[in-house]
Protein backbone atom coordinates (compact mmCIF):
# COMPACT_ATOMS: atom_id res chain seq x y z
CA UNK A 1 0.00 0.00 0.00
CA UNK A 2 1.59 3.22 -1.28
CA UNK A 3 0.77 6.82 0.19
CA UNK A 4 2.21 9.87 1.30
CA UNK A 5 4.50 10.42 4.28
CA UNK A 6 2.61 11.76 7.04
CA UNK A 7 3.88 14.66 9.27
CA UNK A 8 2.30 15.66 12.69
CA UNK A 9 -0.39 18.38 12.72
CA UNK A 10 -2.89 19.36 15.83
CA UNK A 11 -4.98 19.69 13.51
CA UNK A 12 -6.99 19.43 9.47
CA UNK A 13 -9.79 20.34 7.72
CA UNK A 14 -12.02 17.76 6.55
CA UNK A 15 -10.74 18.09 2.58
CA UNK A 16 -7.39 17.61 4.13
CA UNK A 17 -8.18 14.87 6.28
CA UNK A 18 -10.22 13.12 3.41
CA UNK A 19 -6.39 13.59 0.94
CA UNK A 20 -4.68 12.41 3.52
CA UNK A 21 -6.69 9.04 4.16
CA UNK A 22 -7.32 8.76 0.21
CA UNK A 23 -3.66 8.50 -0.36
CA UNK A 24 -3.66 5.55 1.49
CA UNK A 25 -6.51 3.90 -0.23
CA UNK A 26 -5.14 2.03 -2.88
CA UNK A 27 -7.72 -0.19 -4.55
CA UNK A 28 -7.64 -3.86 -3.22
CA UNK A 29 -6.49 -6.31 -5.91
CA UNK A 30 -7.82 -9.50 -4.50
CA UNK A 31 -10.54 -11.38 -6.14
CA UNK A 32 -13.60 -13.36 -5.37
CA UNK A 33 -15.47 -15.62 -7.79
CA UNK A 34 -18.95 -15.64 -6.34
CA UNK A 35 -22.59 -16.49 -7.21
CA UNK A 36 -25.10 -14.04 -8.72
CA UNK A 37 -27.28 -14.50 -5.60
CA UNK A 38 -24.79 -12.88 -3.36
CA UNK A 39 -22.98 -10.10 -5.75
CA UNK A 40 -24.90 -6.82 -5.09
CA UNK A 41 -22.68 -4.31 -3.94
CA UNK A 42 -20.02 -5.79 -5.72
CA UNK A 43 -17.40 -4.40 -7.93
CA UNK A 44 -16.56 -6.13 -11.50
CA UNK A 45 -12.76 -7.24 -11.19
CA UNK A 46 -13.42 -7.73 -15.21
CA UNK A 47 -15.78 -7.15 -17.70
CA UNK A 48 -18.66 -9.67 -17.58
CA UNK A 49 -19.62 -10.72 -20.84
CA UNK A 50 -22.51 -12.62 -22.36
CA UNK A 51 -22.64 -16.56 -22.31
CA UNK A 52 -26.52 -16.67 -24.28
CA UNK A 53 -27.49 -14.09 -26.95
CA UNK A 54 -30.81 -11.59 -24.74
CA UNK A 55 -33.53 -11.77 -27.50
CA UNK A 56 -34.70 -8.15 -27.26
CA UNK A 57 -31.99 -6.53 -25.64
CA UNK A 58 -29.23 -6.08 -28.29
CA UNK A 59 -26.72 -8.38 -25.95
CA UNK A 60 -25.28 -11.67 -28.20
CA UNK A 61 -22.50 -14.66 -26.96
CA UNK A 62 -19.23 -12.86 -25.77
CA UNK A 63 -20.97 -9.02 -25.41
CA UNK A 64 -19.58 -7.13 -22.84
CA UNK A 65 -22.68 -6.76 -20.18
CA UNK A 66 -20.75 -4.79 -17.68
CA UNK A 67 -17.34 -3.28 -17.92
CA UNK A 68 -14.68 -3.71 -15.04
CA UNK A 69 -15.32 -1.52 -12.32
CA UNK A 70 -19.21 -1.60 -12.14
CA UNK A 71 -20.92 -2.55 -9.07
CA UNK A 72 -23.90 -4.62 -9.55
CA UNK A 73 -27.42 -3.37 -8.16
CA UNK A 74 -30.28 -6.05 -8.22
CA UNK A 75 -31.24 -5.39 -11.65
CA UNK A 76 -27.96 -5.90 -13.07
CA UNK A 77 -28.30 -9.55 -12.22
CA UNK A 78 -31.26 -10.00 -13.62
CA UNK A 79 -29.59 -9.10 -16.58
CA UNK A 80 -26.51 -10.93 -16.52
CA UNK A 81 -28.83 -14.40 -15.72
CA UNK A 82 -30.55 -13.69 -18.63
CA UNK A 83 -27.13 -13.29 -20.20
CA UNK A 84 -26.41 -17.44 -18.90
CA UNK A 85 -23.82 -15.62 -16.21
CA UNK A 86 -23.85 -18.02 -13.14
CA UNK A 87 -21.47 -15.96 -10.91
CA UNK A 88 -18.84 -13.06 -11.24
CA UNK A 89 -15.10 -12.18 -10.56
CA UNK A 90 -15.51 -9.42 -8.41
CA UNK A 91 -13.35 -7.43 -6.23
CA UNK A 92 -12.71 -8.14 -2.67
CA UNK A 93 -14.31 -5.99 -0.28
CA UNK A 94 -11.77 -4.10 1.59
CA UNK A 95 -10.79 -5.05 5.25
CA UNK A 96 -11.45 -3.00 8.32
CA UNK A 97 -10.77 -3.65 11.82
CA UNK A 98 -13.09 -1.64 13.99
CA UNK A 99 -11.41 -1.74 17.66
CA UNK A 100 -13.79 -0.37 20.98
CA UNK A 101 -11.94 1.05 23.67
CA UNK A 102 -12.11 2.20 27.42
CA UNK A 103 -12.68 1.05 30.80
CA UNK A 104 -16.07 -0.67 31.63
CA UNK A 105 -17.30 -1.64 28.06
CA UNK A 106 -19.12 -4.50 27.98
CA UNK A 107 -21.25 -6.59 25.15
CA UNK A 108 -24.57 -6.93 27.22
CA UNK A 109 -26.01 -6.63 30.70
CA UNK A 110 -23.70 -3.50 31.85
CA UNK A 111 -23.48 -3.42 35.85
CA UNK A 112 -21.97 -0.76 38.04
CA UNK A 113 -19.50 1.51 36.66
CA UNK A 114 -20.11 -0.50 33.11
CA UNK A 115 -21.72 0.62 29.61
CA UNK A 116 -22.66 -0.94 26.45
CA UNK A 117 -20.65 -0.62 23.90
CA UNK A 118 -22.59 1.15 21.15
CA UNK A 119 -20.31 3.53 19.39
CA UNK A 120 -17.83 0.47 17.55
CA UNK A 121 -20.71 -2.01 17.14
CA UNK A 122 -23.06 0.59 14.94
CA UNK A 123 -19.90 1.13 12.74
CA UNK A 124 -19.53 -2.34 12.39
CA UNK A 125 -22.84 -2.07 10.87
CA UNK A 126 -22.48 0.73 8.39
CA UNK A 127 -18.96 -0.18 7.10
CA UNK A 128 -20.75 -3.77 6.21
CA UNK A 129 -23.05 -1.76 4.49
CA UNK A 130 -20.44 0.75 3.05
CA UNK A 131 -19.27 -1.97 1.33
CA UNK A 132 -16.28 -3.44 4.21
CA UNK A 133 -15.59 -6.89 5.32
CA UNK A 134 -16.00 -6.12 9.15
CA UNK A 135 -14.00 -7.71 11.85
CA UNK A 136 -15.48 -6.10 15.35
CA UNK A 137 -13.43 -6.81 18.01
CA UNK A 138 -14.62 -6.96 21.82
CA UNK A 139 -13.44 -3.56 23.82
CA UNK A 140 -10.37 -3.40 25.09
CA UNK A 141 -9.20 -1.78 28.40
CA UNK A 142 -7.25 1.77 28.49
CA UNK A 143 -4.37 -0.24 29.30
CA UNK A 144 -1.13 0.32 26.60
CA UNK A 145 0.18 -3.29 26.31
CA UNK A 146 -3.33 -4.26 25.30
CA UNK A 147 -3.94 -1.76 22.97
CA UNK A 148 -1.18 -1.96 21.87
CA UNK A 149 -1.58 -6.06 21.05
CA UNK A 150 -4.64 -4.60 19.79
CA UNK A 151 -3.86 -2.74 16.91
CA UNK A 152 -1.02 -5.09 15.91
CA UNK A 153 -3.25 -7.48 15.17
CA UNK A 154 -5.60 -5.67 12.86
CA UNK A 155 -2.75 -4.49 10.74
CA UNK A 156 -3.09 -7.21 8.42
CA UNK A 157 -6.52 -5.48 7.55
CA UNK A 158 -6.32 -2.41 4.94
CA UNK A 159 -8.22 -0.25 7.67
CA UNK A 160 -8.24 -0.30 11.66
CA UNK A 161 -11.08 2.31 13.22
CA UNK A 162 -10.41 2.52 17.43
CA UNK A 163 -13.28 4.33 18.81
CA UNK A 164 -13.14 6.07 22.45
CA UNK A 165 -9.98 7.48 21.65
CA UNK A 166 -9.39 11.55 22.24
CA UNK A 167 -6.64 13.46 21.73
CA UNK A 168 -3.68 13.08 24.99
CA UNK A 169 -5.29 9.44 25.90
CA UNK A 170 -3.25 6.24 26.35
CA UNK A 171 -4.89 5.11 22.78
CA UNK A 172 -2.90 7.89 21.05
CA UNK A 173 0.25 7.37 22.67
CA UNK A 174 0.43 3.66 21.64
CA UNK A 175 -0.67 4.45 18.02
CA UNK A 176 1.90 7.03 17.79
CA UNK A 177 4.65 4.82 19.19
CA UNK A 178 3.74 2.30 16.61
CA UNK A 179 3.60 4.77 13.29
CA UNK A 180 2.10 8.12 12.89
CA UNK A 181 -0.25 10.71 14.19
CA UNK A 182 -1.56 12.18 10.43
CA UNK A 183 -3.48 15.16 12.96
CA UNK A 184 -4.55 14.95 16.86
CA UNK A 185 -8.03 16.72 15.59
CA UNK A 186 -10.06 17.14 12.41
CA UNK A 187 -12.24 20.75 12.01
CA UNK A 188 -16.12 19.06 12.34
CA UNK A 189 -18.61 19.19 15.20
CA UNK A 190 -19.47 17.07 16.58
CA UNK A 191 -16.63 14.88 16.34
CA UNK A 192 -13.28 17.23 16.92
CA UNK A 193 -11.30 14.72 18.91
CA UNK A 194 -11.02 12.57 15.54
CA UNK A 195 -7.83 11.74 14.54
CA UNK A 196 -5.70 10.43 11.64
CA UNK A 197 -2.93 7.62 12.11
CA UNK A 198 -0.84 5.89 10.00
CA UNK A 199 0.57 2.26 11.05
CA UNK A 200 3.04 0.33 8.82
CA UNK A 201 1.15 1.83 6.04
CA UNK A 202 -2.31 1.20 7.24
CA UNK A 203 -4.27 4.05 8.03
CA UNK A 204 -5.97 4.55 11.47
CA UNK A 205 -8.94 6.06 12.29
CA UNK A 206 -9.58 7.52 15.62
CA UNK A 207 -13.10 8.28 16.68
CA UNK A 208 -14.69 9.56 19.57
CA UNK A 209 -16.80 7.45 22.11
CA UNK A 210 -20.13 9.62 21.67
CA UNK A 211 -22.12 7.83 19.21
CA UNK A 212 -23.00 10.83 17.13
CA UNK A 213 -19.31 12.40 17.14
CA UNK A 214 -18.25 8.39 15.90
CA UNK A 215 -20.97 8.51 13.67
CA UNK A 216 -20.10 11.82 11.96
CA UNK A 217 -16.07 10.78 11.59
CA UNK A 218 -17.25 7.61 10.27
CA UNK A 219 -19.78 9.18 7.32
CA UNK A 220 -17.20 11.92 6.57
CA UNK A 221 -14.23 9.96 6.70
CA UNK A 222 -14.44 5.93 6.81
CA UNK A 223 -17.15 5.87 4.34
CA UNK A 224 -14.65 7.45 1.07
CA UNK A 225 -11.82 5.25 2.51
CA UNK A 226 -13.61 2.15 2.20
CA UNK A 227 -15.21 3.16 -1.27
CA UNK A 228 -11.75 3.94 -2.23
CA UNK A 229 -10.03 0.42 -1.38
CA UNK A 230 -13.16 -1.27 -2.89
CA UNK A 231 -12.69 0.79 -6.06
CA UNK A 232 -16.59 1.55 -5.55
CA UNK A 233 -18.36 4.89 -6.81
CA UNK A 234 -19.15 7.64 -3.61
CA UNK A 235 -22.46 8.49 -4.62
CA UNK A 236 -23.59 11.61 -2.86
CA UNK A 237 -26.50 11.11 -0.08
CA UNK A 238 -30.35 11.90 -0.87
CA UNK A 239 -31.35 15.24 0.13
CA UNK A 240 -34.27 17.17 0.78
CA UNK A 241 -35.52 20.48 1.09
CA UNK A 242 -37.00 21.49 4.77
CA UNK A 243 -37.84 24.86 6.95
CA UNK A 244 -35.86 24.77 9.44
CA UNK A 245 -38.10 25.28 12.81
CA UNK A 246 -35.21 26.58 15.44
CA UNK A 247 -32.05 28.33 14.34
CA UNK A 248 -28.67 26.26 13.91
CA UNK A 249 -26.12 27.24 16.92
CA UNK A 250 -22.87 25.93 15.54
CA UNK A 251 -19.36 26.74 16.25
CA UNK A 252 -17.98 28.96 13.22
CA UNK A 253 -14.50 27.12 13.28
CA UNK A 254 -14.99 24.03 12.16
CA UNK A 255 -17.87 22.59 9.41
CA UNK A 256 -20.59 21.41 11.70
CA UNK A 257 -23.08 18.52 11.13
CA UNK A 258 -26.31 18.84 12.82
CA UNK A 259 -28.92 16.23 13.01
CA UNK A 260 -32.70 17.14 12.24
CA UNK A 261 -36.04 15.55 13.22
CA UNK A 262 -38.25 16.07 9.97
CA UNK A 263 -41.75 16.63 10.23
CA UNK A 264 -43.72 16.96 6.77
CA UNK A 265 -41.81 20.29 5.61
CA UNK A 266 -40.22 21.23 8.94
CA UNK A 267 -36.74 20.08 10.25
CA UNK A 268 -36.32 20.35 14.12
CA UNK A 269 -32.53 20.62 15.65
CA UNK A 270 -31.55 17.59 18.39
CA UNK A 271 -29.50 18.38 20.77
CA UNK A 272 -27.27 16.14 22.47
CA UNK A 273 -24.27 13.58 21.41
CA UNK A 274 -25.77 10.47 22.73
CA UNK A 275 -27.55 7.25 21.19
CA UNK A 276 -30.72 8.43 21.53
CA UNK A 277 -30.50 11.71 19.42
CA UNK A 278 -28.32 9.69 16.19
CA UNK A 279 -31.02 7.28 16.56
CA UNK A 280 -34.12 10.04 16.44
CA UNK A 281 -32.16 12.17 13.62
CA UNK A 282 -34.17 11.64 9.97
CA UNK A 283 -31.16 13.68 8.19
CA UNK A 284 -28.54 15.77 8.85
CA UNK A 285 -27.95 19.90 7.86
CA UNK A 286 -24.37 21.01 7.31
CA UNK A 287 -23.38 24.28 8.73
CA UNK A 288 -19.84 25.32 6.68
CA UNK A 289 -17.18 27.20 8.47
CA UNK A 290 -17.08 30.81 8.78
CA UNK A 291 -20.71 31.30 7.56
CA UNK A 292 -23.36 32.16 9.56
CA UNK A 293 -25.83 29.99 10.82
CA UNK A 294 -29.24 29.29 9.18
CA UNK A 295 -31.86 30.99 11.24
CA UNK A 296 -35.76 29.77 12.22
CA UNK A 297 -37.93 29.63 8.80
CA UNK A 298 -34.83 29.16 6.39
CA UNK A 299 -34.47 26.25 3.80
CA UNK A 300 -31.88 24.06 4.48
CA UNK A 301 -30.82 20.96 2.69
CA UNK A 302 -30.91 17.81 4.76
CA UNK A 303 -28.98 14.82 4.03
CA UNK A 304 -29.95 10.81 4.28
CA UNK A 305 -27.50 9.47 6.21
CA UNK A 306 -28.96 6.17 6.17
CA UNK A 307 -29.45 5.50 2.66
CA UNK A 308 -27.13 3.12 1.59
CA UNK A 309 -26.37 2.64 -1.69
Amino acid sequence: MAGASPTDVEECTLETARRQLGSYAVPVDRTDRIPLSVAVGRVLATDATANDRISGADVGVDDTVFQRGHQLRPADLGLLKAAGVNEVLARQRPQVGIVPTGDGLVEYDAGPDERVETAGFTLAQYADRWGGKVTYRNAVADDAPALRMAVQRDLTRDVVVLTGTEPGDTVREVVRELGDIVADRVAIAPGRETGLAVVQDRPVLLLPESPVAARVGAVQLLRPLLKGFGDAPLSDHPTRQATLADSLETDPAVRSFVPVALEDSAATPLSGTDLATATRADGWVTAPAEEPDPGAGDTATVEDWDYIP
